[in-house]
């Protein structure tokens, strides 16, 4: 039984050196140390233990990144039947190949996607099927801005509903949460070596829809809690999106009012601002070398004809905190409000 077996403490390494010159190593009691494990690797038979190396450091992937931004989707009423009679890609079914060739998509949910709750008291209320979900998935979406005037359609419940299921499917909501901090928290997300952060409000009717400290709903536009939002999301990103729900609908020209708040924006520190709600397509301009486009109109809608039924993409190729490119695509809506593309 030798010493381990025994359950014997370890010898100490001057011992352990003496047993084996014992054993015939060839180790002399008057060799330092060192000068024999320093003639031992240059002896016939013995390997030298390889030095330590660092591990590699990998190279950043700083290939740009592309973004997608679409307008209103009413994914509700006769879109929703339509959604539901169909086992294709609807309403997505002439646009989802180019929304999924981005890096991320993104879009205005403009309806409540839950079976629960009971419309509340307004005009128009929009509740879609679950399986938008898939749908919207399917199409390439990403992030869904929840900081619109119906996705409190069907109360409180149902907004947390939707808020629960949808990262569920895969999407993250965004300008929506179970309390006031949570609606204005941006949605950080980093592609390769790109940290890209969105931050989404709405200041149109009803502001009961607005999350508080204590309950549900969205984020409400206020031009002192954006500032202070962008300020603090501006450290942790390279670059800064803020989408707006807000302007008049139907009208084709932004407001002074609309122009003021995006511009606070961007001196806030947001590297770009695109809005939507009206319905129509609005003018874009570049404040401060930031662009701000002021409506991308309906994506994907209902009930609409003339310059209400033309609504536009945003096309965004970001590397770090520059924009590189930035361009409109339109598209058409048809049958069931199902968009597709005119050029």
């Amino acid at each position: 039984m030798n010493d381990e077996e025994r359950g014997a403490a370890p010898m100490p390494r001057r011992a352990l050196l003496s047993r084996a010159g014992r054993a015939g190593l060839g180790v002399a009691a008057s060799v330092p140390l060192a000068s024999w494990l320093a003639s031992c690797a240059t002896q016939p038979g013995v390997t030298q233990r390889p030095t330590a190396t660092s591990a590699p450091t990998a190279t950043p992937d700083t290939r740009p990144v592309t973004i997608a931004i679409t307008g209103d989707l009413m994914l509700a009423r006769s879109v929703g039947q339509q959604l539901l009679a169909s086992d294709g890609a609807f309403p997505f079914t002439h646009t989802a190949e180019y929304l999924r060739g981005f890096d991320l998509t993104v879009g205005n949910l403009e309806c409540v996607v839950s079976t629960l709750g009971a419309p509340q008291p307004k005009q128009y209320t929009f509740e879609a099927p679950t399986r938008s979900f898939e749908r919207l998935v399917a199409a390439g979406f990403d992030i869904v801005s929840l900081a619109n005037n119906h996705s409190g359609d069907y109360g409180k419940g149902a907004f947390t509903d939707m808020l629960g299921k949808a990262p569920g499917y895969g999407l993250t909501p965004l300008g929506g949460g179970l309390n006031r901090a949570a609606a204005h928290a941006p949605v950080i997300r980093t592609v390769r070596a790109t940290t890209l952060g969105f931050l989404a409000y709405c200041e149109i009717q009803p502001q009961s829809f607005a999350a508080t400290d204590s309950s549900p709903g969205h984020a409400w536009l206020e031009e002192a809690s954006m500032r202070a939002d962008i300020q603090a999301a501006r450290p942790q990103v390279d670059f800064l999106i803020v989408f707006q729900h807000w302007g008049v609908e139907y009208e084709t020209v932004e407001s002074s009012h609309q122009q003021a708040l995006a511009r606070a924006a961007i001196e806030a520190g947001a590297d770009l601002v695109v809005g939507a709600h009206p319905h129509v397509i609005q003018p874009h301009e570049t404040y401060q070398g930031k662009p701000i486009i002021y409506s991308l109109g309906n994506f994907v809608f209902d009930l609409m004809w003339g310059v209400a039924a033309v609504g536009n993409v945003l096309a965004l190729t970001v590397q770090g905190p520059r924009l590189l490119d930035w361009k409109l695509r339109a598209a058409r809506i048809g049958d069931y409000g199902q968009p597709d593309w005119i050029a």
